[in-house]
């Protein structure tokens, strides 16, 4: 590993590879996705080499948390499959009681790390130490605590001293995984390149993590300075899933990492299976497909065919499928699709350019006609969907609504 001015960029590693789909994706999702779904994409995550997953936060019932240590005792997910559970201290009590309800499980709430966040709510009643000692008391003894911040305006010394305070009570109360929070996506590289610097230096013996949102497009650049500076986890969502922008595509992060001789977890990945399961996800979450999303679109890899490739041009020799593309159209474009797909019998590089610029001209003008009736039919397409979301999602109006009906209703039964 060489470091430059204290910063590792390639051929090292990093232990901890966290998974937050099946919390921050199901977050950023409308719809009910059923349990049965979220474990058929943990699943497949598995398949990729994935080990380490955040199930769910409260106020959710830790219904995959019970099916992962099911699967896992059945033999049906790797032993060293892992769980985390978040809980949110504005509404601890109600995942608490889930978890007392499973105090019989007391080996899986063991193997659990408990991930505490909004540590600072109601600070002066102690709410954090009332939960920590509330879940020791169950049988926890794995924690993890997120500081979350608003980074819009940088970070001075006297905002990274407010951080140290929040480590410095979590550590005291037993947290061993600090989990620092671009929570509102504002990071630029070179700030978390300071700040993350300056953590590791100031708490060589914690482990921490950057948990980058992306709201500024710069999830993954802020993930891989958060490690190149000395975290010592990744934390990420297949396909970039999570609340408004996504967080860290995790195949990406996958791909830098692997370009860079970067080991990632306690496990080979197979980044082609990961590819597989962000679109799987994809799906099973209902979502618009991403279909130019780097490295996991359907048709990241498609390009537009003829003399306009540059990679081609330079001869990268990257797996690709084409298209032909209105404004590539040449007659070098028809003479290499000839000699790559024809079976004339003539000599391709002997056609004049005079012979085939009417077959551009012709093609072009096709492709002109067609496209009032391609325009009705994506229209048509995207009304469907528009329509779909609309139809299929609650608005805050309509909970309310929803909630003053039955509320009604029960009054009414009681005269």
């Amino acid at each position: 590993m060489k470091l430059e001015n204290g910063i590792r960029y390639r051929d090292f590693s990093v232990p901890y590879l966290v998974d937050e789909t099946l919390r921050e994706g199901i977050e950023r999702t409308a719809f009910p996705i059923t349990v049965d779904a979220k474990l058929s994409i943990l699943k497949a995550m598995v398949e990729a080499g994935l080990r380490d997953f955040v199930v769910g936060c409260g106020p959710e019932e830790p219904l995959v948390w019970d099916r992962l240590h099911r699967a896992r005792q059945a033999g049906e997910l790797p032993a060293d499959t892992q769980a985390t559970f978040i809980i949110l201290l504005n509404c601890w009590e109600t995942a608490f009681d889930y978890f007392k309800a499973r105090a019989h499980r007391r080996e899986w709430i063991a193997d659990t790390v408990f991930s505490f966040g909004m540590i600072t709510y109601r600070q002066d009643d102690r709410e954090f130490e009332r939960a920590i000692r509330a879940f020791r008391d169950i049988g926890a003894v794995k924690f993890k605590a997120s500081v979350l911040n608003n980074f819009r305006n940088g970070v001075c010394e006297q905002r990274y001293a407010g951080i140290c305070r929040q480590i410095d009570w979590a550590v005291n109360l037993g947290v061993e995984i600090i989990r620092i929070n671009d929570s509102v996506g504002s990071l630029q590289p070179h700030v978390t390149r300071w700040l993350c610097s300056k953590l590791v230096a100031d708490y060589p013996h914690l482990v921490f993590c950057l948990h980058a949102h992306n709201d500024n497009g710069l999830a993954l650049a802020n993930t891989m300075q958060a490690i190149q500076c000395g975290f010592q986890m990744v934390e990420g969502a297949l396909a970039g899933f999570g609340n408004r922008s996504g967080i860290a595509p995790l195949e990406q992060v996958v791909k830098l990492c692997r370009d860079n001789n970067i080991k990632l977890g306690a496990q080979a990945l197979d980044l082609d299976k990961l590819i597989d399961a962000s679109r799987y996800c994809e799906e099973k979450l209902l979502q618009l497909p991403g279909v130019y999303r780097p490295v996991s679109g359907k048709f990241e890899t498609l390009s537009n065919y003829g003399v306009l490739n540059i990679p081609d041009f330079l001869d990268t020799q990257d797996e690709k499928a084409y298209f032909v593309n209105y404004v590539g159209l040449h007659p070098q474009t028809i003479r290499q699709a000839l000699a790559d797909y024809s079976s004339l019998s003539t000599p391709v590089a002997e056609i004049a350019d005079e012979e085939l610029w009417p077959i551009v001209e012709n093609l072009k003008e096709e492709m002109r006609a067609s496209m009032a009736d391609i325009e009705v039919r994506y229209q048509h397409v995207m009304a469907g969907v528009m329509e779909f979301y609309r139809s299929s999602t609650y608005s805050p109006m309509q909970l309310a609504r929803y909630a003053e009906r039955q509320l009604l209703q029960e009054q009414s039964a009681h005269g």
